[in-house]
């Protein structure tokens, strides 16, 4: 960006703003751009947005704050990142609100769930409802806990292996999409643009929502957001218990080959998936809520950072220690507790890798060459095949996307760190 004369008057694009903490959120009105500026860099951007010409604006900052702001250099972050429009500067190309966000690989967007009907869903009502639901699961299983059943039941002992294990899968993804717009729900309740995307959260295949302009909103509703996916998985689970009890005491009559170990199946899904939710040290559902709570919004990143620049020190290569001095001294502590429990939680996760998943593909690996080969093996065709299918797709295909990625941070760490 070349020089730009003090008597410039530059043009600001509409926004939306948050204050948050020691903090104020901006964002681009209708869009997924998001930037967090300090309390004054706000004023100065109000200020441009007011009509002040460039020179103007600088002297009222030095006024209130006492010394010079960088006002080049702020109007380059902002020109790049599309808030602002400087006369004879090329603008920066309008993210829409319905292309794809950053990080996330390329979805489908959910801005067909109009507001007005989101609103509806979000009401208070509707919440009572699933709270009372779920709160009759809870009082079922703590009655009789024998009611959810062990990992055991994906086995499917009675027969029908193949047919049910599909069946299972079928409805766990589509619990899973109704998880994902539980998501989307609330940001559309706020006008906030939400799309979908299969992605992975290290080796772990999942389906993800992007609601960034969420961070726009109060932090009741960021909560709400953040949690609405686990409030499904919690009623629908809890309609389960309600069927499976039922079906144990006599209420209601259950097919004992078919329907009741399916029904088992699926609540021992959606069990696993309100449990993973609690992985703090991946980007889960919960891990937002802590972020939020901690008013740190790039808490893992951070952390992540701070890890990267302890190995540096260590290996005495202070050039690629990078400095976040930055970061307020609050968010710096948050980040050091949280730093301990995220490079355990990665380990563990590792470990649940290399004497789970692997020995579990290998294992069906090593089944499908016996049927190539046309030797003996465990199971009957179709029922391999199914199970072959769900293991290797799944974890095989997590497992190779998070692989991908690391790849593709190697080397942009790499080209970065080149002269």
């Amino acid at each position: 960006m070349t020089a730009i004369p003090l008597d410039t008057t530059v043009e600001v694009v509409p926004f939306d703003h948050n204050r948050d903490g020691d903090e104020v959120i901006i964002g681009r009105a209708g869009g997924t751009v998001l930037l967090c500026l300090p309390p004054d860099g706000f004023d100065l951007l109000q200020s441009l947005a007011g009509g002040l010409t460039v020179g103007a604006a600088a002297r009222r900052y030095e006024e209130k704050y006492g010394e010079a702001p960088d006002i080049a250099d702020f109007l380059r972050v902002m020109a790049g990142e599309g808030f602002v429009i400087v006369p004879g500067e090329s603008p920066a190309a309008p993210e829409d609100a319905a292309g794809p966000a950053r990080g996330l690989r390329k979805g489908w967007s959910l801005d067909w769930i109009t507001p007005a009907v989101a609103m509806r869903l979000c009401a208070a009502p509707v919440l009572i409802v699933c709270g009372l639901l779920t709160a009759l699961g809870v009082a079922l299983v703590v009655y009789d806990p024998d009611v959810v059943p062990g990992p055991w039941v994906l086995l499917f002992y009675d027969g029908h292996f193949a047919a049910l294990t599909a069946a299972t899968l079928l409805l766990t993804i589509v619990a899973l999409m109704i998880h994902e717009l539980a998501h989307a729900v609330v940001a559309r309740s706020l006008g906030a643009p939400a799309r979908v995307a299969v992605g992975n959260l290290m080796y772990t295949l999942v389906a993800q929502t992007d609601i960034s302009a969420i961070w726009l909103a109060p932090k009741r509703m960021r909560y709400l957001a953040f949690l609405s996916g686990t409030i499904v998985d919690l009623v629908l689970a809890s309609f389960l218990v309600d069927v499976l009890w039922a079906g144990d005491h006599g209420w209601i009559t259950l097919q004992p080959t078919v329907v009741r170990p399916l029904l088992g199946a699926l609540l021992f899904t959606f069990v696993g998936r309100i449990l993973f939710q609690f992985l703090f040290y991946l980007r889960t559902d919960l891990y937002y809520v802590l972020g939020t709570a901690m008013n740190c919004r790039n808490l893992m990143s951070d952390t992540e950072t701070l890890l990267r620049n302890v190995f540096f020190r260590l290996v005495r290569r202070p050039d690629r220690v990078v400095d976040q001095s930055g970061i307020p001294r609050r968010e710096r502590r948050h980040i050091r507790e949280y730093a301990g429990f995220y490079a355990i939680g990665r380990v563990f996760w590792l470990l649940v890798l290399i004497y789970f998943y692997l020995p579990l593909l290998w294992n069906y690996l090593e089944q499908f060459v016996l049927v190539a080969l046309g030797r003996p093996h465990r199971f009957g065709l179709i029922d391999f095949l199914v199970a072959f299918t769900v293991v290797v797709l799944i974890n095989g295909g997590g497992i190779y996307l998070w692989i991908r990625s690391l790849h593709r941070s190697w080397r942009r760490h790499r080209t970065r760190a080149r002269p």
